[in-house]
């Protein structure tokens, strides 16, 4: 998701574009005739079309961020170059009602004075790359005194993106039901006159559960146990966020002295070689490892900048020294973390936040839950056909491998503790070349991908309750011994001569287990600022903060006590839930006894409120206006046109 560095300097896209005419042919009243056919036939076609078959929406909010996108900032990082998204959904249809309201010219001084502080606070002010985690200030005019954290020098203002222009499918709908995990439009129950999408969950006859992030069922009624529900392989790829991109590591940081966040763990075994290119530190990693030597390890560290480092690598690139502080005590507060639910989308600050709070961002934006669902995509050039590759993803403590011989091809798969897990299949990994690979953990199955094929093994599902005695018991774990989810990504290689030149660790969806009832709670714990007990009743204290939860072992028992929540889908109902779960507002927080109108009247979703299913991406916004045209609308943003996964 690389943009140029000269994209950022586009125009923004202009208002409109002046409608020419239809000109009436030559002829006389017989071809006037025939034109004027030909119009009212294409306009009944289109309005049959319109109405029937497909019909073009706007994406008007985030809460199917990453896979669609409402009103955004489109920002390339000034740090390492990474492409992300801010939501910018504040600026959009409330912040216009109150412009419209304040140039009505119908308002007194007072009101005036109050709307364009209204108008200001909701102005999107900073945004966070998901790769570096550097703050970044999206605005030229900010508020007094800003943070040393905060880079000042070429700020630009970011320009606010309208929502993905989407075409969905009124037709399909008609004859069958949705099927899970498909991209549905529907008239929210609680405005008739509102479109909402999110991804469909639920079928009629189920009763959900939401329980560590991911979605299980049981037929209504049953009293049956209740079983994951898997996302097929290709509804996965367009669902993965990423979490590390090697080929976007700063160099700002790098040259302070912060530690690259993969790292051989096998002494003389991998080759690293870290380049600064530009604001970028260019990787590879390399390995040769004799025949019948064990495995050679290279394992990725969470290792996330906070603001004070940024501050601190900032000083260190303009004056040479850590600013009162030395190196060594810089880095010795640099300690591993879980993966969290952190989406960039939702890490943004506004004006009036900053006006009320100072210019610290709320714990949540950061992701309040770990996220154990893992995958590892690797660019590998083979130089012998000899040897083992190996991908391992840990959860819970365990590990998951995937073996490949590179003089056969075979994959075998593994799982600690489940002798009797071991699928096995051919690959294309056969022999020297290059390759890409990419191997997931998810949903309580292992799938791997080289070239983008799936590589068909059968069924790789497995059975976490064989694994830990019971669901309650997957919480990270880590040892003197073995790291465990502190360095839960890692490639090895076994008697192999090969290089690595692109690492990245992806994450999988989590969805939050709240409802209605506690919809005030960002989270799947128990308040984290009180003391609590352990399942197995050992006192555990409150914590100094969120991030403790992600750092210190000692606090690590509390995910045993994440809790579920269950949702009951009768007969012509289903169940919808947003991608962005911790910012949608869908299914689990819709009311079961409505209080007043405007609500809806459960957590679910009638069947006649069911509009269709999103087809395709046909406009994202476009980058400006073309030059030397100024009547025409932006150039098109074809990289972004895709189908709706």
């Amino acid at each position: 998701m690389s943009k140029k560095t000269s994209a950022r300097t586009r125009r923004e896209q202009l208002a409109g574009q002046e409608a020419a005419g239809p000109s009436t042919p030559g002829g006389g009243w017989h071809a006037l005739r025939e034109t004027i056919e030909s119009i009212v036939i294409a306009f009944v076609l289109a309005f049959l079309f319109r109405t029937f078959e497909a019909e073009a929406f706007v994406i008007p909010t985030g809460s199917m961020s990453p896979s669609l996108q409402g009103q955004h900032k489109d920002v390339c990082c000034s740090e390492c170059g990474y492409r992300f998204l801010t939501t910018a959904s504040s600026e959009g249809e409330d912040r216009d009602r109150l412009i419209a309201r304040l140039n009505s010219g119908q308002i007194g001084f007072g009101e005036r004075q109050n709307l364009q502080y209204s108008i200001a606070g909701l102005e999107v002010v900073t945004g966070m790359c998901p790769m570096c985690r550097q703050t970044m200030a999206l605005r030229t005019d900010l508020p007094d005194h800003p943070p040393e954290y905060l880079n000042l020098k070429g700020i630009e203002q970011e320009t606010s993106y309208p929502g993905d222009r989407i075409l969905v499918n009124k037709y399909c709908y008609l004859t069958k039901d949705p099927d899970r995990w498909d991209v549905v439009v529907f008239k929210f129950p609680g405005n008739g006159e509102m479109n909402y999408i999110k991804r469909m969950i639920g079928l009629p006859g189920e009763e959900l559960q939401i329980y560590q992030g991911d979605v299980f069922m049981r037929a209504l009624d049953s009293g049956a146990e209740f079983r994951i529900q898997r996302k097929p392989p290709e509804k996965q790829l367009a669902m993965f966020q990423t979490v590390h991109d090697t080929d976007y590591e700063s160099a700002t940081l790098y040259n302070a002295g912060w530690p690259l966040r993969w790292a051989s763990t096998t002494p003389d075994s991998w080759q690293v070689a870290a380049e600064v290119v530009d604001r970028n530190v260019r990787q590879q990693y390399k390995v040769e490892s004799g025949e019948g030597d064990s495995v050679a390890w290279l394992r990725y560290h969470h290792l996330l900048p906070s603001s004070y480092d940024w501050t601190v690598a900032r000083k260190f690139a303009e004056t040479g020294n850590y600013g009162g502080t030395s190196k060594e005590q810089w880095l010795d507060e640099a300690r591993p973390q879980l993966i969290r639910d952190f989406n960039a989308y939702n890490a943004r600050m506004l004006r009036r936040e900053i006006s009320h709070n100072g210019w610290t961002m709320p714990d949540y934006r950061y992701g309040m839950h770990w996220v154990s669902d893992l995958a590892v995509q690797c660019e590998v050039e083979i130089d012998k056909t000899q040897g083992e590759l190996l991908l391992d993803l840990v959860e819970a403590g365990k590990h998951f491998t995937c073996r490949i011989d590179l003089s056969t091809g075979q994959a075998r798969l593994a799982i600690d503790g489940l002798d009797d897990y071991q699928p096995t299949a051919e690959s294309a990994l056969q022999g020297a070349g290059s390759h890409t690979l990419l191997f997931a953990n998810v949903d309580d199955q292992l799938l791997l991908w080289i070239d983008d094929e799936l590589v068909e093994f059968g069924d790789t599902a497995y059975d976490p309750e064989s694994l830990y005695g019971d669901r309650s018991e997957m919480i990270p774990r880590t040892s003197e011994d073995d790291p465990g989810d502190l360095e839960p990504v890692g490639i090895g290689a076994r008697g192999a001569s090969l290089t690595v030149n692109r690492l990245q660790v992806l994450r999988d969806i989590y969805y939050v287990a709240t409802s209605w009832r506690d919809a005030h709670n960002q989270s799947d714990y128990e308040p984290l600022n009180q003391a609590t007990q352990a399942v197995d009743g050992t006192h555990l204290p409150a914590l100094r903060s969120v991030k403790q939860l992600f750092t210190d072992p000692a606090a690590w028992p509390r995910f045993a006590k994440r809790q579920h929540r269950e949702f009951e889908v009768n007969d012509d109902q289903f169940f919808v839930m947003g991608d962005n779960s911790p910012e949608s507002l869908d299914c689990r927080l819709w009311l079961n006894n409505p209080s007043s109108s405007g609500i809806p009247g459960g957590p679910y979703l009638d069947r006649r409120l069911l509009t269709g299913k999103a087809v395709c991406v046909f406009w994202p916004h476009s980058w400006g206006s073309i030059p030397g045209l100024q009547k025409l609308p932006g150039f098109p943003n074809f990289g972004d046109m895709r189908l709706v996964r």
